[in-house]
């Protein structure tokens, strides 16, 4: 067993860390053809799940409206680029 100043010798003797950097923000993202029409289906999908929930809970349509905000975001990246009509 290792004694508690061997121990804490070993973590001491470890590499010390570089200096931190600052952390980069990620370029926006690049939607394509492709991924509106995965949304498209995503869109699709969650009302089928709503339709079929008679439940009536507000849980059951947050996906349907997160796939609605997902749409208008690539649908509008994509004007903006000038991809979509």
């Amino acid at each position: 067993m290792i004694s508690r100043k061997r121990l804490f010798a070993e973590v001491k003797q470890r590499a010390p860390r570089g200096p931190r950097n600052k952390r980069t923000q990620p370029e926006p993202r690049q939607y394509t053809v492709t991924d509106l029409e995965r949304a498209h289906d995503r869109v699709e999908a969650a009302e089928r799940r709503v339709e079929s929930d008679h439940t009536d809970q507000l849980h059951s349509r947050a996906g349907l409206e997160r796939a609605r905000r997902e749409l208008h975001v690539i649908e509008s990246d994509l004007r903006t680029r000038g991809l979509l009509k």
